[in-house]
């Protein structure tokens, strides 16, 4: 009896590893081809490469439901192709599986940022710093275009500081901050009351009882000297 059950153990754990080759393969096969539709030479080509990633895709996404990395693929594809609908559909399964994760919260954001939905990424991107992406570069990188993109300077100029701030190699940045100097003067004997009041983190700022809400005041404050 004992032998009988260690065989069907092992028998199941092939079945397992079996399942996950094979679930690896199917996302390795998609991305290689949506590498080449990226570097196609015409467009029939690329769209024939998007056409066959899309086919491997719909029958990982049928097979393995919960793969969060195939639905990411798959809502990539339809963007490839220029449709929003079912992209939409496809990246929105991926993020409900997770919602509270910061990195899905910053893929919706470039979904919509991608779609020219600024606003709306800038709902994504909030949600992507604040669980955990506060000192990522490219959430506040990306946070900043989108003020940029809808005309608000001020909170676009703050957002490239946080991204400086973050990433001071940046050449990027600097030039977006050279480029808004040029164009913006701040009143600088209000410029910290307007940092901590325009900052996304307002809430938090105004509690320094926990130790993340101290490192936005620490960025706030390094961000003076600029």
């Amino acid at each position: 009896m004992k032998n009988l059950s260690k065989k069907m153990l092992i028998v199941f754990f092939l079945l397992v590893l079996t399942s996950c080759n094979a679930f690896g393969d199917n996302c390795n096969s998609a991305e290689e081809l949506i590498r080449k539709a990226q570097t196609a030479s015409d467009i029939e080509e690329g769209y024939d490469y998007l056409h066959r990633a899309e086919a491997v895709l719909l029958e990982e996404c049928r097979d393995n439901p919960l793969n969060i990395k195939a639905l990411l693929d798959m809502s990539k594809v339809y963007q490839m192709l220029g449709d929003r609908k079912e992209a939409k559909v496809y990246v929105l399964k991926a993020y409900n599986l997770n919602p509270n994760d910061a990195d899905l919260q910053k893929v919706m954001g470039d979904f919509f940022y991608n779609f020219q939905e600024y606003s709306t990424a800038i709902e994504y991107y909030k949600l992507s710093l604040a669980s955990g992406n506060l000192k990522d570069f490219e959430t506040n990188l990306q946070t900043a275009k989108c003020f940029e993109k809808l005309g608000d300077t001020d909170n676009s100029e703050l957002y490239y500081k946080v991204s400086g701030h973050v990433n001071p190699a940046s050449k990027v940045v600097s030039n977006k901050l050279n480029q808004i100097n040029t164009l913006h003067i701040p009143d600088n004997s209000q410029e910290l009351d307007n940092l901590k009041y325009k900052y996304l983190f307002k809430d938090r700022v105004e509690n320094p009882e926990i130790q993340e809400q101290n490192e936005i005041n620490d960025i706030l404050e390094k961000l003076l000297i600029y």
